[in-house]
Parts: structure tokens; sequence; C-alpha cells
């Protein structure tokens, strides 16, 4: 059985010349070498393949993720894009039946370590050092890994939160990394020539990859059933999935590189696959160098598709002190992460707010709102449930609860009972102004506009129902300046600043 070598990917000394001065300042992937495992496993490769035969197993892989944050606690990646993150890389992974979930009890931990949330890589090697966890996969997720979108080193995985977003293969790059795949342009990393030119036969003693197979299996990536690849910076394909630039091998035989593999360096909307030597080899790797990652034979308990998730408070339009704002939800079956958001309109957009809840102990769980709120504002908010096995957001759409945040310390009625804004404020002059009404009540009163003199402008009177309306208010009769609009009513008055524009 291989002995599990802790010198992964990097620390091949070959590469070590070839990157000096040559390495641009910013790369998309740090990882540089080849796996020491890789020569073990081509070396036993045809005997563990019939030692198996058939194997059609699904394999589960634990993860932590390490959400690396500046010395004032900021900066950390949301769960919620982790969770996409994590998700999408499922997806990726199931032709290959591998599947990551999170340690339960463990699924993140936070550290706080300017130093290393922007690193080079002597910070990323005393971060990893310091905080590596057993027998799981550790990802961090940092703002700046050494100038990289992520790299794979030391038995470890460090993610660049930029590099993150939905769509991005960066994490299904890494990952094939640290189960041990190189890049398919190994050898060039950092390697600057003129591809109009038939390639070297060596790069700093190291054969490179010829179209006919005749070398797949000691050149390159090492796999046969992936096309040779000189190109060490991220490229666009054109529509066969293939390199624009046409590339010719050392027995100047043309070819152009294969856009598809997410090992290469191909823009995301290119890719889509591991090759199947990739995957034999990948899954060799877990069962023999990670196959301390092997620690369940069958899925864990899923959050149902048609989970909703009760809101309990505040919901209704309820009104809320502006600084003091708890929510209140029960814990549906089997979610144990939860992300409360909240918006300043229903689609989210923004977002104003996130706060993470890991395991709650009680089934009506409350997450208290440690920001002060918008005030004289209704807000929507609504909880996304995960657990550590199913890290994906269910297709049904979210509940989302309504609440208005007022001053109740030192309001009066007509506060608490009724809120407008002017959109838009400034106006033009000539067009229409509208004044968003949000009543909880019915309301008798008058719209009154006066100039800075306290001259009456306009005057109308008002019969506003409980709920949202929508009034408009003319502005054809007033010059450009600043006036004040007031809402009248025998439960007080309420001001507003209008500015008309020229």
């Amino acid at each position: 059985m291989f002995v599990k070598n802790t010198v992964l990917t990097i620390a091949l000394l070959i590469c070590a010349q070839m990157v000096q001065a040559q390495q641009p300042a910013d790369e998309w992937c740090g990882t540089k070498g080849q796996s020491p495992w890789l020569d073990w496993y081509f070396a036993h490769r045809d005997s563990l393949k019939a030692q198996r035969g058939a194997d059609t197993t699904w394999l589960y892989v634990p993860m932590t993720m390490h959400m690396v944050g500046n010395d004032a606690g900021a900066g950390y990646f949301p769960v919620n894009q982790a969770m996409r993150a994590i998700c999408e890389m499922n997806e990726k992974y199931v032709p290959a039946r591998i599947q990551f979930y999170l340690v339960p009890g463990e699924p993140f931990v936070y550290h706080n370590n300017s130093s290393w949330y922007e690193h080079d890589f002597d910070g990323g090697s005393e971060m990893i050092n310091a905080n590596r966890l057993p027998n799981r996969v550790n990802n961090f997720v940092v703002a700046d890994p050494a100038g990289n979108c992520g790299y794979s080193w030391q038995d470890a995985v460090v993610m660049g939160r930029s590099c993150s977003a939905a769509g991005n293969s960066t994490w299904s790059h890494e990952l094939g990394h640290h189960l041990s795949l190189p890049h398919p342009f190994y050898g060039w990393e950092g390697f600057d020539w003129d591809y109009s030119q038939p390639a070297p036969t060596e790069i700093y003693g190291y054969p490179v990859e010829k179209m006919d197979g005749s070398n797949c299996y000691n050149s390159g990536d090492r796999f046969c059933d992936t096309r040779p690849d000189y190109l060490n910076y991220r490229w666009s394909c054109n529509g066969n999935l293939e390199s624009t630039l046409l590339l010719h091998d050392p027995n100047d035989s043309t070819f152009r590189a294969d856009a598809t593999l997410y090992m290469g360096y191909a823009v995301d909307d290119c890719t889509g696959r591991f090759s199947p030597e990739q995957i034999e080899a990948m899954r060799t790797n877990l069962y023999t160098e990670h196959s301390d990652y092997l620690q369940i034979s069958d899925p864990l308990a899923g959050i149902p598709d048609n989970i909703s998730t009760e809101l309990v408070s505040p919901i209704d339009t309820q009104l809320v002190q502006f600084d003091n704002v708890t929510m209140t939800f029960n814990a549906p079956p089997n979610g144990s992460i939860y992300q409360l958001e909240v918006g300043l309109f229903e689609n989210f957009v923004p977002t104003i707010y996130t706060k993470s809840v890991y395991n709650p102990d009680d089934a009506v769980v409350s997450i208290h709102i440690d920001k002060i709120m918008p005030n004289n504002r209704k807000l929507y908010w609504r909880v996304l449930v995960y657990n550590e096995w199913d890290v994906c957001l269910p297709p049904t759409s979210l509940p989302v609860g309504v609440f208005k945040t007022q001053n109740l310390s030192g309001t009066t009625w007509l506060e608490r009972n009724l809120q407008f804004e002017l959109m838009p404020n400034p106006i033009a002059a000539g067009t229409k102004a509208t004044l968003m009404v949000s009543a909880s009540t019915t309301l008798d009163g008058r719209l009154v506009v006066l100039d800075l003199a306290g001259r009456t402008c306009l005057s109308f009177p008002l019969e506003l129902s409980a709920g949202d309306q929508q009034l408009e208010i003319p502005t054809e009769q007033l010059c450009a300046g600043s006036y004040i609009l007031m809402l009248q009513s025998d439960k007080g008055t309420l001001t507003k600043r209008l500015v008309v524009g020229q």
C-alpha cells in the first residue's frame, strides 16, 4: 500500500527553476508541480485497476471550510456562496462518482488574521500548518492566495474569494490537483514560447507531449486521453471547444488545445469534464493516499426539496425597533446550517445583512441582528437552509417575511402606523413625483406642499386605506427649488423634503 506523502503539489524541484522570474504577477492557479503520488500510481496502475475491477462505488469526501478574515474579523466568504460553490463542484464531480460533504460538527472554522487573509506562499504555509485538521479536505477561502485564484499545497486547498463566483471552475480545478491531477500543460508553467514555432522536445529536461501519443505516459500530464496542451495562460475557445491558437508539437504536427478539461486554463464557459483516465487517478488517490477521507459509504440525510421554513416573526409588515431586531423561525427537518438574509427589496438585491448559525439546539431558532437596520423602512427577510450533506438550495421558492422599522421609543402614533417615501427625489420640473405610502390602518388627512417661506403651493385631501399605495404629486406649478411636503391628520403630521430641479 502506498504510504501517504505529505509533500504534494508545488514541491517538485523540476519546476523551481522554471517558475523563476517568468511567472506573471497574477496567476489563475498557483499549483505548479506534480504529486509524487503519481509516480507510484503509474507504476501500479494496471494491477490496481485489475484488483478493483468494474468500480461503480460512490465516494464521499469530507471537507472543512476555513473562512479566513482580516484581523478585525471582516471579509469572510459568505456561507451561502460557499454552499453554492460546493454544490456546483459536486455537479462537476458526478461523472467521477465523487461527492464532497461538510464534516459534522466542524463544517466551518473562522480565522481572523490579515497576514493569512492576503498572503504570499510563506504566509500560506503558516496558515495551512497552523490550522489543518485531520481526515478531511481542508479548504481555506481568503482574499488573496499568493496572487492566484487558488492553489493546492501541503495537503490543503486554498481558494480566492474573488474567483469563487457562480459558474467558476476554480474549486473543481484545485480539488483535482488535491486528488493528484496536474495541468494538461504540465512543464509549460511560467515558460515563454513563440507558439507559431514547433515546440521544443524538452523543457528543463521534461519531455514535451506529442500529438502522435508516442510519449503521452511520460510527458504533459501523463494521461493519454488528454490531448497535448501548451497554453499556460487563461484562454478562450472557439465553437468547437478548442483553442483559437494553432499549436505545433515537436514534430511540427499542428493541433488545437482541448478547452473542455477542468484542469486546463480555458475560461469557465469552455470547460466541462474530467477525462476517464483523470477520473481513474482521482478515485485511486482516494482509495490509497487519501483513504482516511472515506469514512462513510452511504449518503447522509438530505433536506426535502419541498422544504418550507416557517417564519415566526417579524412577519406581515410587523413594526419593530430599528436598532433591536430579532428574527425567529421554526427549524425544518434535517436542517443544521442556516443563513439569515435581510434585503431592501423582495428580490434581496441588495442584501443589506447576513448572518449564519450552525446546529442550534432549539426547534424554534432566534437570530438577533447585531447591526442597526435602516429606520422607517419596509424590509424583507428569509432563511436559507442547508445541512452538512445537502449543500444545494431546494428548487422551491423560499418564504419571505416583511417587517417595518421605526424608532418606537420616540415616535408618534402617526409615525408608527404610516411610512412614506418620495420617488424620485430630486425630481425634474414638470414631471410627477410619486409618494409611496404604507399605512397600517385607514386614515383621512391632507397633503400640503409648502415653499421654504411657508407659503402653500399645493393642497389636496387624502383618504388612505390600510396597505401600500402610490400617490402622484404634480409639479407643473412648482419652480425649481426646495419644498416641504406635509401629511397632516388629527393623529399628527409627517414631513418630507421635496427638491424640484430645472
